[in-house]
C-alpha cells in the first residue's frame, strides 16, 4: 500500500449507519407521544457522527423546556446505540 491509499478514509459503513438510523428512529417514534400530548412534535432529521440532528416543532418552539426534551432524547438514544451521543435541534 503506497502513501495516497493510507491517506483515503475508508468508506463508510452503509450498514452500521442503516442500523443506527433504524434505532434512533425508534427511540424518537416512541418519544413522540410524550412531545405531542404537550402541543409539540419532533422528527429524526440526520446522523452525523455522534450528532444526532431532530426537528422540534409546535409547542416546543420558543419553550423553556425544549433543553429538556432533547436531553431526555440523549439519554434515551445513548442508552439504545450504547454510545455518546449529542442531540441537535435542527432548523423547522
Amino acid at each position: 500500500m503506497d502513501s495516497q491509499e493510507a491517506a483515503v478514509p475508508a468508506p463508510a459503513d452503509a450498514e452500521a449507519d442503516a442500523e443506527r438510523w433504524r434505532i434512533a428512529s425508534e427511540v424518537v417514534a416512541e418519544m413522540r407521544p410524550i412531545v405531542q400530548a404537550d402541543g409539540g412534535d419532533m422528527e429524526l432529521v440526520e446522523i452525523r457522527g455522534d450528532r444526532v440532528f431532530v426537528t422540534l416543532t409546535g409547542a416546543c418552539v420558543g419553550c423553556g423546556m425544549a433543553g429538556h426534551t432533547l436531553g431526555a432524547v440523549r439519554r434515551h438514544l445513548m442508552q439504545a446505540l450504547d454510545a455518546p451521543v449529542r442531540v441537535v435541534p435542527a432548523q423547522a
